[in-house]
């Protein structure tokens, strides 16, 4: 299974939501991705959704969250279902995309996570819904092609009343 988070700053005419692009695909999606194994004291043991989630989005803005930050601002109870994908909401400040493009570049290997996005993006959540789901137009002006999914989890989250 899978898990990420929807950020969505709120803006002003429409709220915004924070896409990656990783070096792989073409398309811009949520941070997020697969579980991964980790050991505590009781031996070895699955992530559940919640800490994939937090750690994939900690790993996909290069540190620039840090897992405190994203654990004050996703919330664990606000979680949906898309088929093997499970996303949580985060309510955040917009911040400056290039502020991550800024940090130290990170080379030794423990740092591979770090390095697998490849691009960031605030798109307007209507702009989204009003698209065709395929390509939309960032607040930069740039235009981006979107995860097949994303407007229909994106459906979903506003009739749960998260934006």
């Amino acid at each position: 299974m899978a898990a990420g988070v929807l950020l969505v700053a709120q803006d002003d005419p429409s709220p915004l939501v924070f896409l990656v692009r990783h070096n792989s695909r073409n398309w811009y999606e949520m941070p997020g991705g697969r579980r991964q194994s980790v050991s505590g004291p009781d031996g070895e043991r699955s992530e559940t959704a919640y800490e994939t989630a937090i750690r994939e989005a900690f790993e996909e803005t290069r540190g620039y969250l840090s897992p405190d930050q994203l654990r004050d601002i996703v919330d664990p109870s606000c979680s949906m279902r898309d088929g093997g994908f499970v996303f949580f909401f985060g309510s955040i400040e917009r911040f400056p995309v290039s502020a991550i493009g800024e940090l130290a570049h990170l080379d030794d290997d423990s740092a591979s996570g770090f390095r697998e996005v490849a691009d960031y993006a605030w798109v307007a959540v209507d702009g989204i819904l009003a698209s065709d789901g395929i390509s939309v137009i960032d607040v930069n002006g740039r235009s981006i092609e979107l995860r097949r999914e994303l407007k229909s989890r994106l459906l979903g989250a506003r009739a749960a009343g998260w934006f």
